[in-house]
């Protein structure tokens, strides 16, 4: 064992991060495409735990990975929940608002379905939790999975089995949905739709001004560090006095979902949602918190990953399958159901990316689809683990 206590197993965390980081922009190649960085991340820091370069046996390595787990995740949560404006979202309108809830409910049924054909044969405890934390992180991002397997106690196996499957299923998707833009014509002729709604809708939308990473003051750092660990502090507060009168709702989930209303809340009435960094530090805590969940790791963990990667592409044949129809019957034009699905399966970083490649109108609603998606996405995944099971 090489690494002897906490603060040497941060030290490699970090170095991991920055080693891959840099060699990634040194040396680009279009496998990256396919294998990103953060996948490189998370299989050597599986790949440490699993060869004894740390163990969580050491008091000192497993007390800081819990510290952060407690911690760290819901400041993540509140990081992606106060860039959430509210008022923003309802400038949409009704037939846009639709589009999204007809991806929740697509991933939902997804999700389900492919429960009742493979769960029993994922061999891990608790596959109800590992559906939830996926449906979480499939309809809003990392900070949803990490709140709801925090939340509902998730074991690692389960939660590295679905951190590995994202990871494989994300890049295919996105690429597919950007190749699917030559079909654009045929679809929107088969649907009678064409985009002059959605022209005037994103031309009613205020799109922020991108702020530069370099103008980050001491300032903005603190003023989110303050008000981030402040919201939970009171949420972690909050939570076990409501726990205490729902038995069946674990007191961390009201903590994280206190998380959420706070954040959500202080990004639509205030204007903490402009501090520069806030972004930032909400990517680099997701890449983060990737590599402290899997750090206790196994690759044994992975032995049942063939399964796992049948089903998620049965879920996102599924999700596919719904919005084709959904958008036959509402009339909805394919760039709208592409921004849609990837705001989902890929999240707010990613969605932008997509959306230029179908037209400059779709960019701002796919960003605000995106904060949708992390908003209520820790509440979609939750819905699936109590629906399952009941069922």
């Amino acid at each position: 064992m090489l690494v002897t206590n906490g603060l040497e197993y941060l030290a490699v965390l970090a170095l991991v991060n920055v080693g891959v980081t840099f060699f990634c922009k040194k040396f680009p190649s279009k496998i990256y495409k396919y294998v990103p960085p953060v996948l490189i991340m998370f299989l050597i820091v599986v790949c440490f735990n699993t060869f004894g370069v740390w163990t969580m046996e050491n008091e000192s390595v497993n007390n800081t990975r819990l510290l952060l787990t407690n911690y760290a995740i819901p400041f993540l949560v509140f990081l992606i929940g106060a860039q959430t404006d509210v008022k923003r979202m309802i400038k949409i309108g009704p037939k846009l608002t639709g589009v999204f809830l007809a991806t929740i409910f697509s991933v939902v049924l997804g999700m389900t379905v492919t429960y009742f054909i493979f769960g029993g044969r994922l061999g891990i405890d608790n596959v109800p939790g590992a559906f939830g934390a996926w449906t979480g992180s499939f309809v809003g991002g990392p900070e949803n999975l990490y709140a709801i397997a925090d939340g509902i106690g998730l074991g690692e196996e389960g939660t590295a089995n679905v951190l590995l499957l994202i990871n494989l299923c994300f890049r295919p998707w996105m690429t597919f949905l950007i190749i699917l833009v030559a079909a654009v014509p045929v679809y929107n002729k088969w649907t009678k739709t064409n985009t002059a709604e959605i022209e005037k809708i994103a031309a009613n939308i205020d799109e922020e001004e991108s702020k530069n990473a370099a103008s980050i003051s001491p300032f903005d750092i603190f003023l989110i560090m303050g008000v981030g660990l402040a919201v939970v502090a009171v949420s972690q507060k909050i939570g076990p006095v409501i726990g205490q009168f729902t038995p069946s709702v674990p007191a961390s989930v009201w903590a994280y979902s206190f998380v959420t209303l706070l954040s959500v809340l202080l990004g639509t009435f205030t204007k903490i949602k402009h501090v520069n960094g806030l972004g930032l530090l909400g990517g680099g805590f997701a890449a983060f918190m990737l590599m402290v969940n899997c750090s206790s790791v196994d690759l044994k963990t992975f032995a049942n990953a063939g399964t796992f990667l049948v089903c998620g592409i049965t879920v996102l044949l599924i999700h596919a399958l719904v919005m084709a129809i959904y958008g036959k019957l509402a009339k909805v034009d394919l760039g709208t159901l592409v921004i849609a699905s990837i705001a989902a399966i890929g999240g707010v970083s990613s969605a932008p990316v997509v959306a230029a490649t179908y037209g400059k109108a779709y960019i701002s609603i796919s960003v605000i689809y995106g904060a949708i998606g992390s908003m209520v996405g820790t509440f979609a995944g939750l819905g699936v683990y109590y629906l399952l099971n009941m069922l």
